[in-house]
């Protein structure tokens, strides 16, 4: 399973219905997790959730790189692009902060580095593109990784 990942608002659950039009199974994660009863005041049992059989090519969320995945693809946005979708979502300043200090410590890469070989992570720089062109990465990299 090929987990996508990054901070809330750069594009995960756009992305995933992208790759959905175009014939490669995603998911949500926390479409699974609500189905399962693994959500409880907007938190995740992590844990239990890695447990549960997932029939996908593909999984997205903030949290999916520590599902059982074969590679994470991390997604990284420009801050004041994720500030204003952020803002948008109705996050709290102190919320918007702590994720835009993850990204800068690159956080999620570290978190899957724990979990997998450097080979198996991919960052793509979204700095603001459209969609098409970070899609285009995406699909470049679900190539490789299936013609490996």
């Amino acid at each position: 399973m090929i987990c996508i990942t990054g901070i809330p608002g750069t594009g995960k659950t756009s992305f995933c219905r992208m790759l959905n039009l175009n014939g490669i199974k995603c998911t949500g994660l926390n479409e699974i997790a609500e189905r399962s009863g693994l959500i409880s005041k907007g938190v995740v049992d992590v844990d239990r959730l890695a447990t549960v059989h997932i029939e996908s090519d593909v999984v997205e969320s903030h949290y999916s790189h520590f599902m059982n995945c074969s590679h994470v693809i991390i997604l990284v946005e420009d801050e004041d692009v994720l500030r204003r979708r952020m803002e948008l979502r109705g996050y709290s300043t102190e919320k918007i902060n702590e994720n835009l200090d993850a990204q800068r410590a690159q956080t999620i890469y570290y978190e899957a580095l724990d979990r997998l070989p450097a080979g198996h992570i991919f960052i793509i720089e979204e700095k603001s593109r459209d969609l098409e062109s970070v899609f285009c990465d995406i699909t470049s990299i679900l190539s490789k990784i299936n013609n490996a």
